[in-house]
C-alpha cells in the first residue's frame, strides 16, 4: 500500500491541533495513520473513513468502502456533518472533472476540508492498483475559484541528492463551501 510522505505529518497536526475537530472524516484513509493523529492531537471523538479499501490499521469509528466518486451512496444519511474532512494525497487520483464534483460534495459534508497533494502533476502508476494512479495537477491558486480558502501553504518534498534543493514540492490547502 503506498503511503503519503512523512514530512507533510507536522504539517497537518498543526492544521488539527487548530481546528480541534470532534468528528473527523479521512477520505481515503490507507494505513489509517492521519486517523490516529486526528485522535491525538485533534482530540477529535470521532473519526469516520471512506476508502476503496480498507484501512491498514483498525483507528476509525466507522469504515465505509467503495468508490469514492460516490461519496452520496457511501456515506449514511445518519453520518455526522463532520467538521473535518481530510483529503491527503488522494485528490490527484481522480480526474480533474471528478475532483471538482467530489469536492462540491464533500464541503457539504464537512465545514472545513484538508487538502494536501503535489505540486502540479506528478506522474505516478503503480501496476496492479489502479487507484494509486495520479490523474490530475493542482496548484494552490485553484481551490479559490470552487471554494473558500481558509489557508495554504507550499513546502518542500524530496530534495536533490548533490544540490540539497527541492525537487519536488507539496501543497496544503484548508477550505470550505463558499457563502451564498
Amino acid at each position: 500500500m503506498p503511503t503519503s510522505e512523512h514530512w507533510q505529518i507536522p504539517r497537518v497536526c498543526d492544521v488539527l491541533v487548530a481546528e480541534k475537530p470532534a468528528a473527523v472524516l479521512d477520505v481515503g484513509a490507507g494505513y489509517g495513520k492521519y486517523g490516529l493523529l486526528a485522535r491525538e492531537f485533534g482530540e477529535a471523538a470521532r473519526v469516520d473513513a471512506i476508502d476503496a479499501q480498507p484501512p491498514r490499521f483498525d483507528v476509525y469509528d466507522h469504515v465505509w468502502l467503495g468508490d469514492l466518486r460516490q461519496l452520496d451512496s457511501l456515506l449514511p444519511a445518519d453520518a455526522p456533518r463532520y467538521d473535518l474532512a481530510m483529503f491527503i494525497d488522494v485528490i490527484e487520483h481522480l480526474e480533474k472533472a471528478d475532483a471538482w464534483a467530489f469536492l462540491d460534495r464533500l464541503v457539504r459534508r464537512a465545514n472545513k476540508v484538508l487538502i494536501t497533494t503535489p505540486w502540479g502533476f506528478r506522474p505516478q502508476v503503480i501496476a496492479g492498483m489502479p487507484w494509486e494512479t495520479h490523474r490530475s495537477g493542482w496548484y494552490p491558486w485553484e481551490f479559490g475559484r470552487r471554494c473558500r480558502v481558509h489557508r495554504w501553504s507550499v513546502f518542500p518534498g524530496h530534495f536533490t541528492k548533490h544540490l540539497r534543493m527541492p525537487r519536488l514540492w507539496q501543497i496544503l490547502v484548508l477550505v470550505s463551501a463558499k457563502p451564498g
